[in-house]
């Protein structure tokens, strides 16, 4: 239990407690189960403290010291530690959920079995921490730090990963499934075993990758290779760039055959979803003209392309009758100012929007930029009024997630009615500017 003179001395604030700290650095701090719900511990120093069991759900603790401290099953749910110091904190099977974690330094951390389900990790540095059975499930790990870190076994699922180092990590039997892997760095990592259906690897580096087998099947049980080992450097050679297929438009692309290829990958993800199909890119000039798509694994491309070709052919024939009309449409469509004029799926995909053109890691840039901006911001402030700090990181937090996913037109829209909310803040950065201009 808790020591009731230390209790007593926290709650004289913050200044109280650092000169108290300054003044008797022998004694361990002892809080253990102490119920601090919600309590601004902002800039303290609790570091080698005895945290134990400890409530501080929705606690404020940004900047905070807490460096070497036990906080073994600790509840931190919803807690802002931005910026806190955690490295070398004990915090196994500690409840971190929903917590904003954004810049905390967590190097040498024990996060085994702890729970991180949704936490806001942008930035954050885990280098070296053990990772172990944790679950951050959905979590928004936004060019973070992992180096080094053991991860067996952690459940990664639907985290955004985003331009996050893995270098050297040991991610044996991780779950990773529909993750967002843009641009992560996995040079050297340990992935034997690992579960990646679903997961967005454009432009991920996997130099170096130790690998046996992995799981490419949706519920991470078919092993891949079936019946022997990968050899050295052979998962690299298979999948340091997503398997690609092309259509090819041999009597010319209309104009609106990117918008029926669209359809036809929506068909085919709901009938072939171990497929992954997404459009990856499109060439309407020269005498072939063709759209590119990419699937998850070497051996879909045969069958994908099957199915590509089949699924056109139905939608052509549903569109015959209608095709003038269709036509027309697009065409008054194409003449609306501030229009999106073509959006497919995939993280690697094409959007023109006004004439110009992107890609979705230039999607996923603009939003972290936003997010950087509401982060920067004091929580005090008046853009905070209307709603909630971390609310608005959840928003944007879910809008990257939806630009991973190839959902950029969903995206634009919370990120449009977050600006009606937080005002200035965002709505004058050009980055707002950007995604404003998709909704029109």
């Amino acid at each position: 239990m808790a020591n009731p003179e230390h209790l007593k001395i926290l709650k004289q604030g913050v200044k109280a407690w650092n000169k108290w700290r300054k003044g008797n650095p022998r004694i361990k701090p002892d809080l253990s189960n102490a119920d601090l719900h919600g309590a601004k511990l902002g800039r303290m120093n609790l570091s080698g403290a005895n945290l134990r069991g400890i409530d501080l759900c929705e606690a404020k603790l940004g900047h905070s010291n807490l460096s070497h401290t036990d906080l073994h099953k600790a509840d931190l749910h919803e807690a802002d530690l931005h910026e806190a110091e955690l490295n070398e904190a004990n915090l196994c099977q500690a409840d971190l959920h929903d917590a904003i974690l954004h810049k905390a330094d967590l190097h040498y951390a024990n996060l085994r079995k702890a729970g991180l389900r949704m936490a806001n990790l942008f930035n954050a540095n885990l280098w070296d921490a053990s990772l172990r059975s944790a679950n951050l499930s959905d979590a928004e790990i936004f060019d973070a730090d992992l180096s080094l870190a053991d991860g067996e076994g952690a459940d990664l699922s639907f985290a955004t990963l985003v331009c996050t180092k893995f270098r050297s990590a040991h991610l044996t039997n991780a779950d990773l499934r529909w993750s967002g892997l843009i641009k992560a760095d996995l040079t050297g990592a340990e992935l034997t075993g690992a579960k990646l259906y679903g997961s967005a690897r454009d432009d991920w580096i996997i130099d170096d990758v130790k690998c046996r087998y992995v799981y490419w099947d949706e519920k991470g049980e078919q092993r891949s290779p079936k019946d022997r080992d990968l050899e050295p450097g052979e998962f690299e050679r298979l999948y340091a760039a997503l398997p690609t297929i092309e259509y090819i438009f041999e009597h010319g692309m209309s104009p609106i055959d990117p918008l029926i290829m669209d359809r036809v990958v929506q068909a085919i993800r709901e009938k072939r979803p171990e497929f992954d199909i997404k459009i990856d890119s499109i060439n309407a000039r020269g005498l072939a003209p063709s759209i590119k798509f990419t699937v998850q694994q070497e051996e879909h491309k045969k069958p994908a392309l099957q199915q590509v070709q089949k699924e056109y052919e139905i939608k052509l024939k549903q569109l015959e009758s209608e095709r003038d009309r269709y036509y027309q449409l697009l065409a008054r469509a194409l003449d609306a100012p501030k229009e999106v004029k073509l959006i497919n799926a995939g993280p690697g995909a094409i959007v023109a929007t006004d004439g110009s053109t992107i890609n979705i890691q230039q999607h996923i840039h603009n939003a972290l930029e936003l997010q950087k901006t509401i982060s920067a911001e004091s929580e005090e402030s008046e853009s905070f009024t209307k709603i909630a700090k971390k609310t608005a990181l959840d928003i944007i937090g879910g809008a990257i997630k939806d630009i991973a996913k190839g959902q950029v037109k969903e995206a634009a829209k919370q990120i449009v009615e977050l600006g009606k909310d937080l005002g200035p803040i965002i709505a004058k950065t050009a980055a707002y500017t950007f995604f404003s201009s998709m909704v029109g």
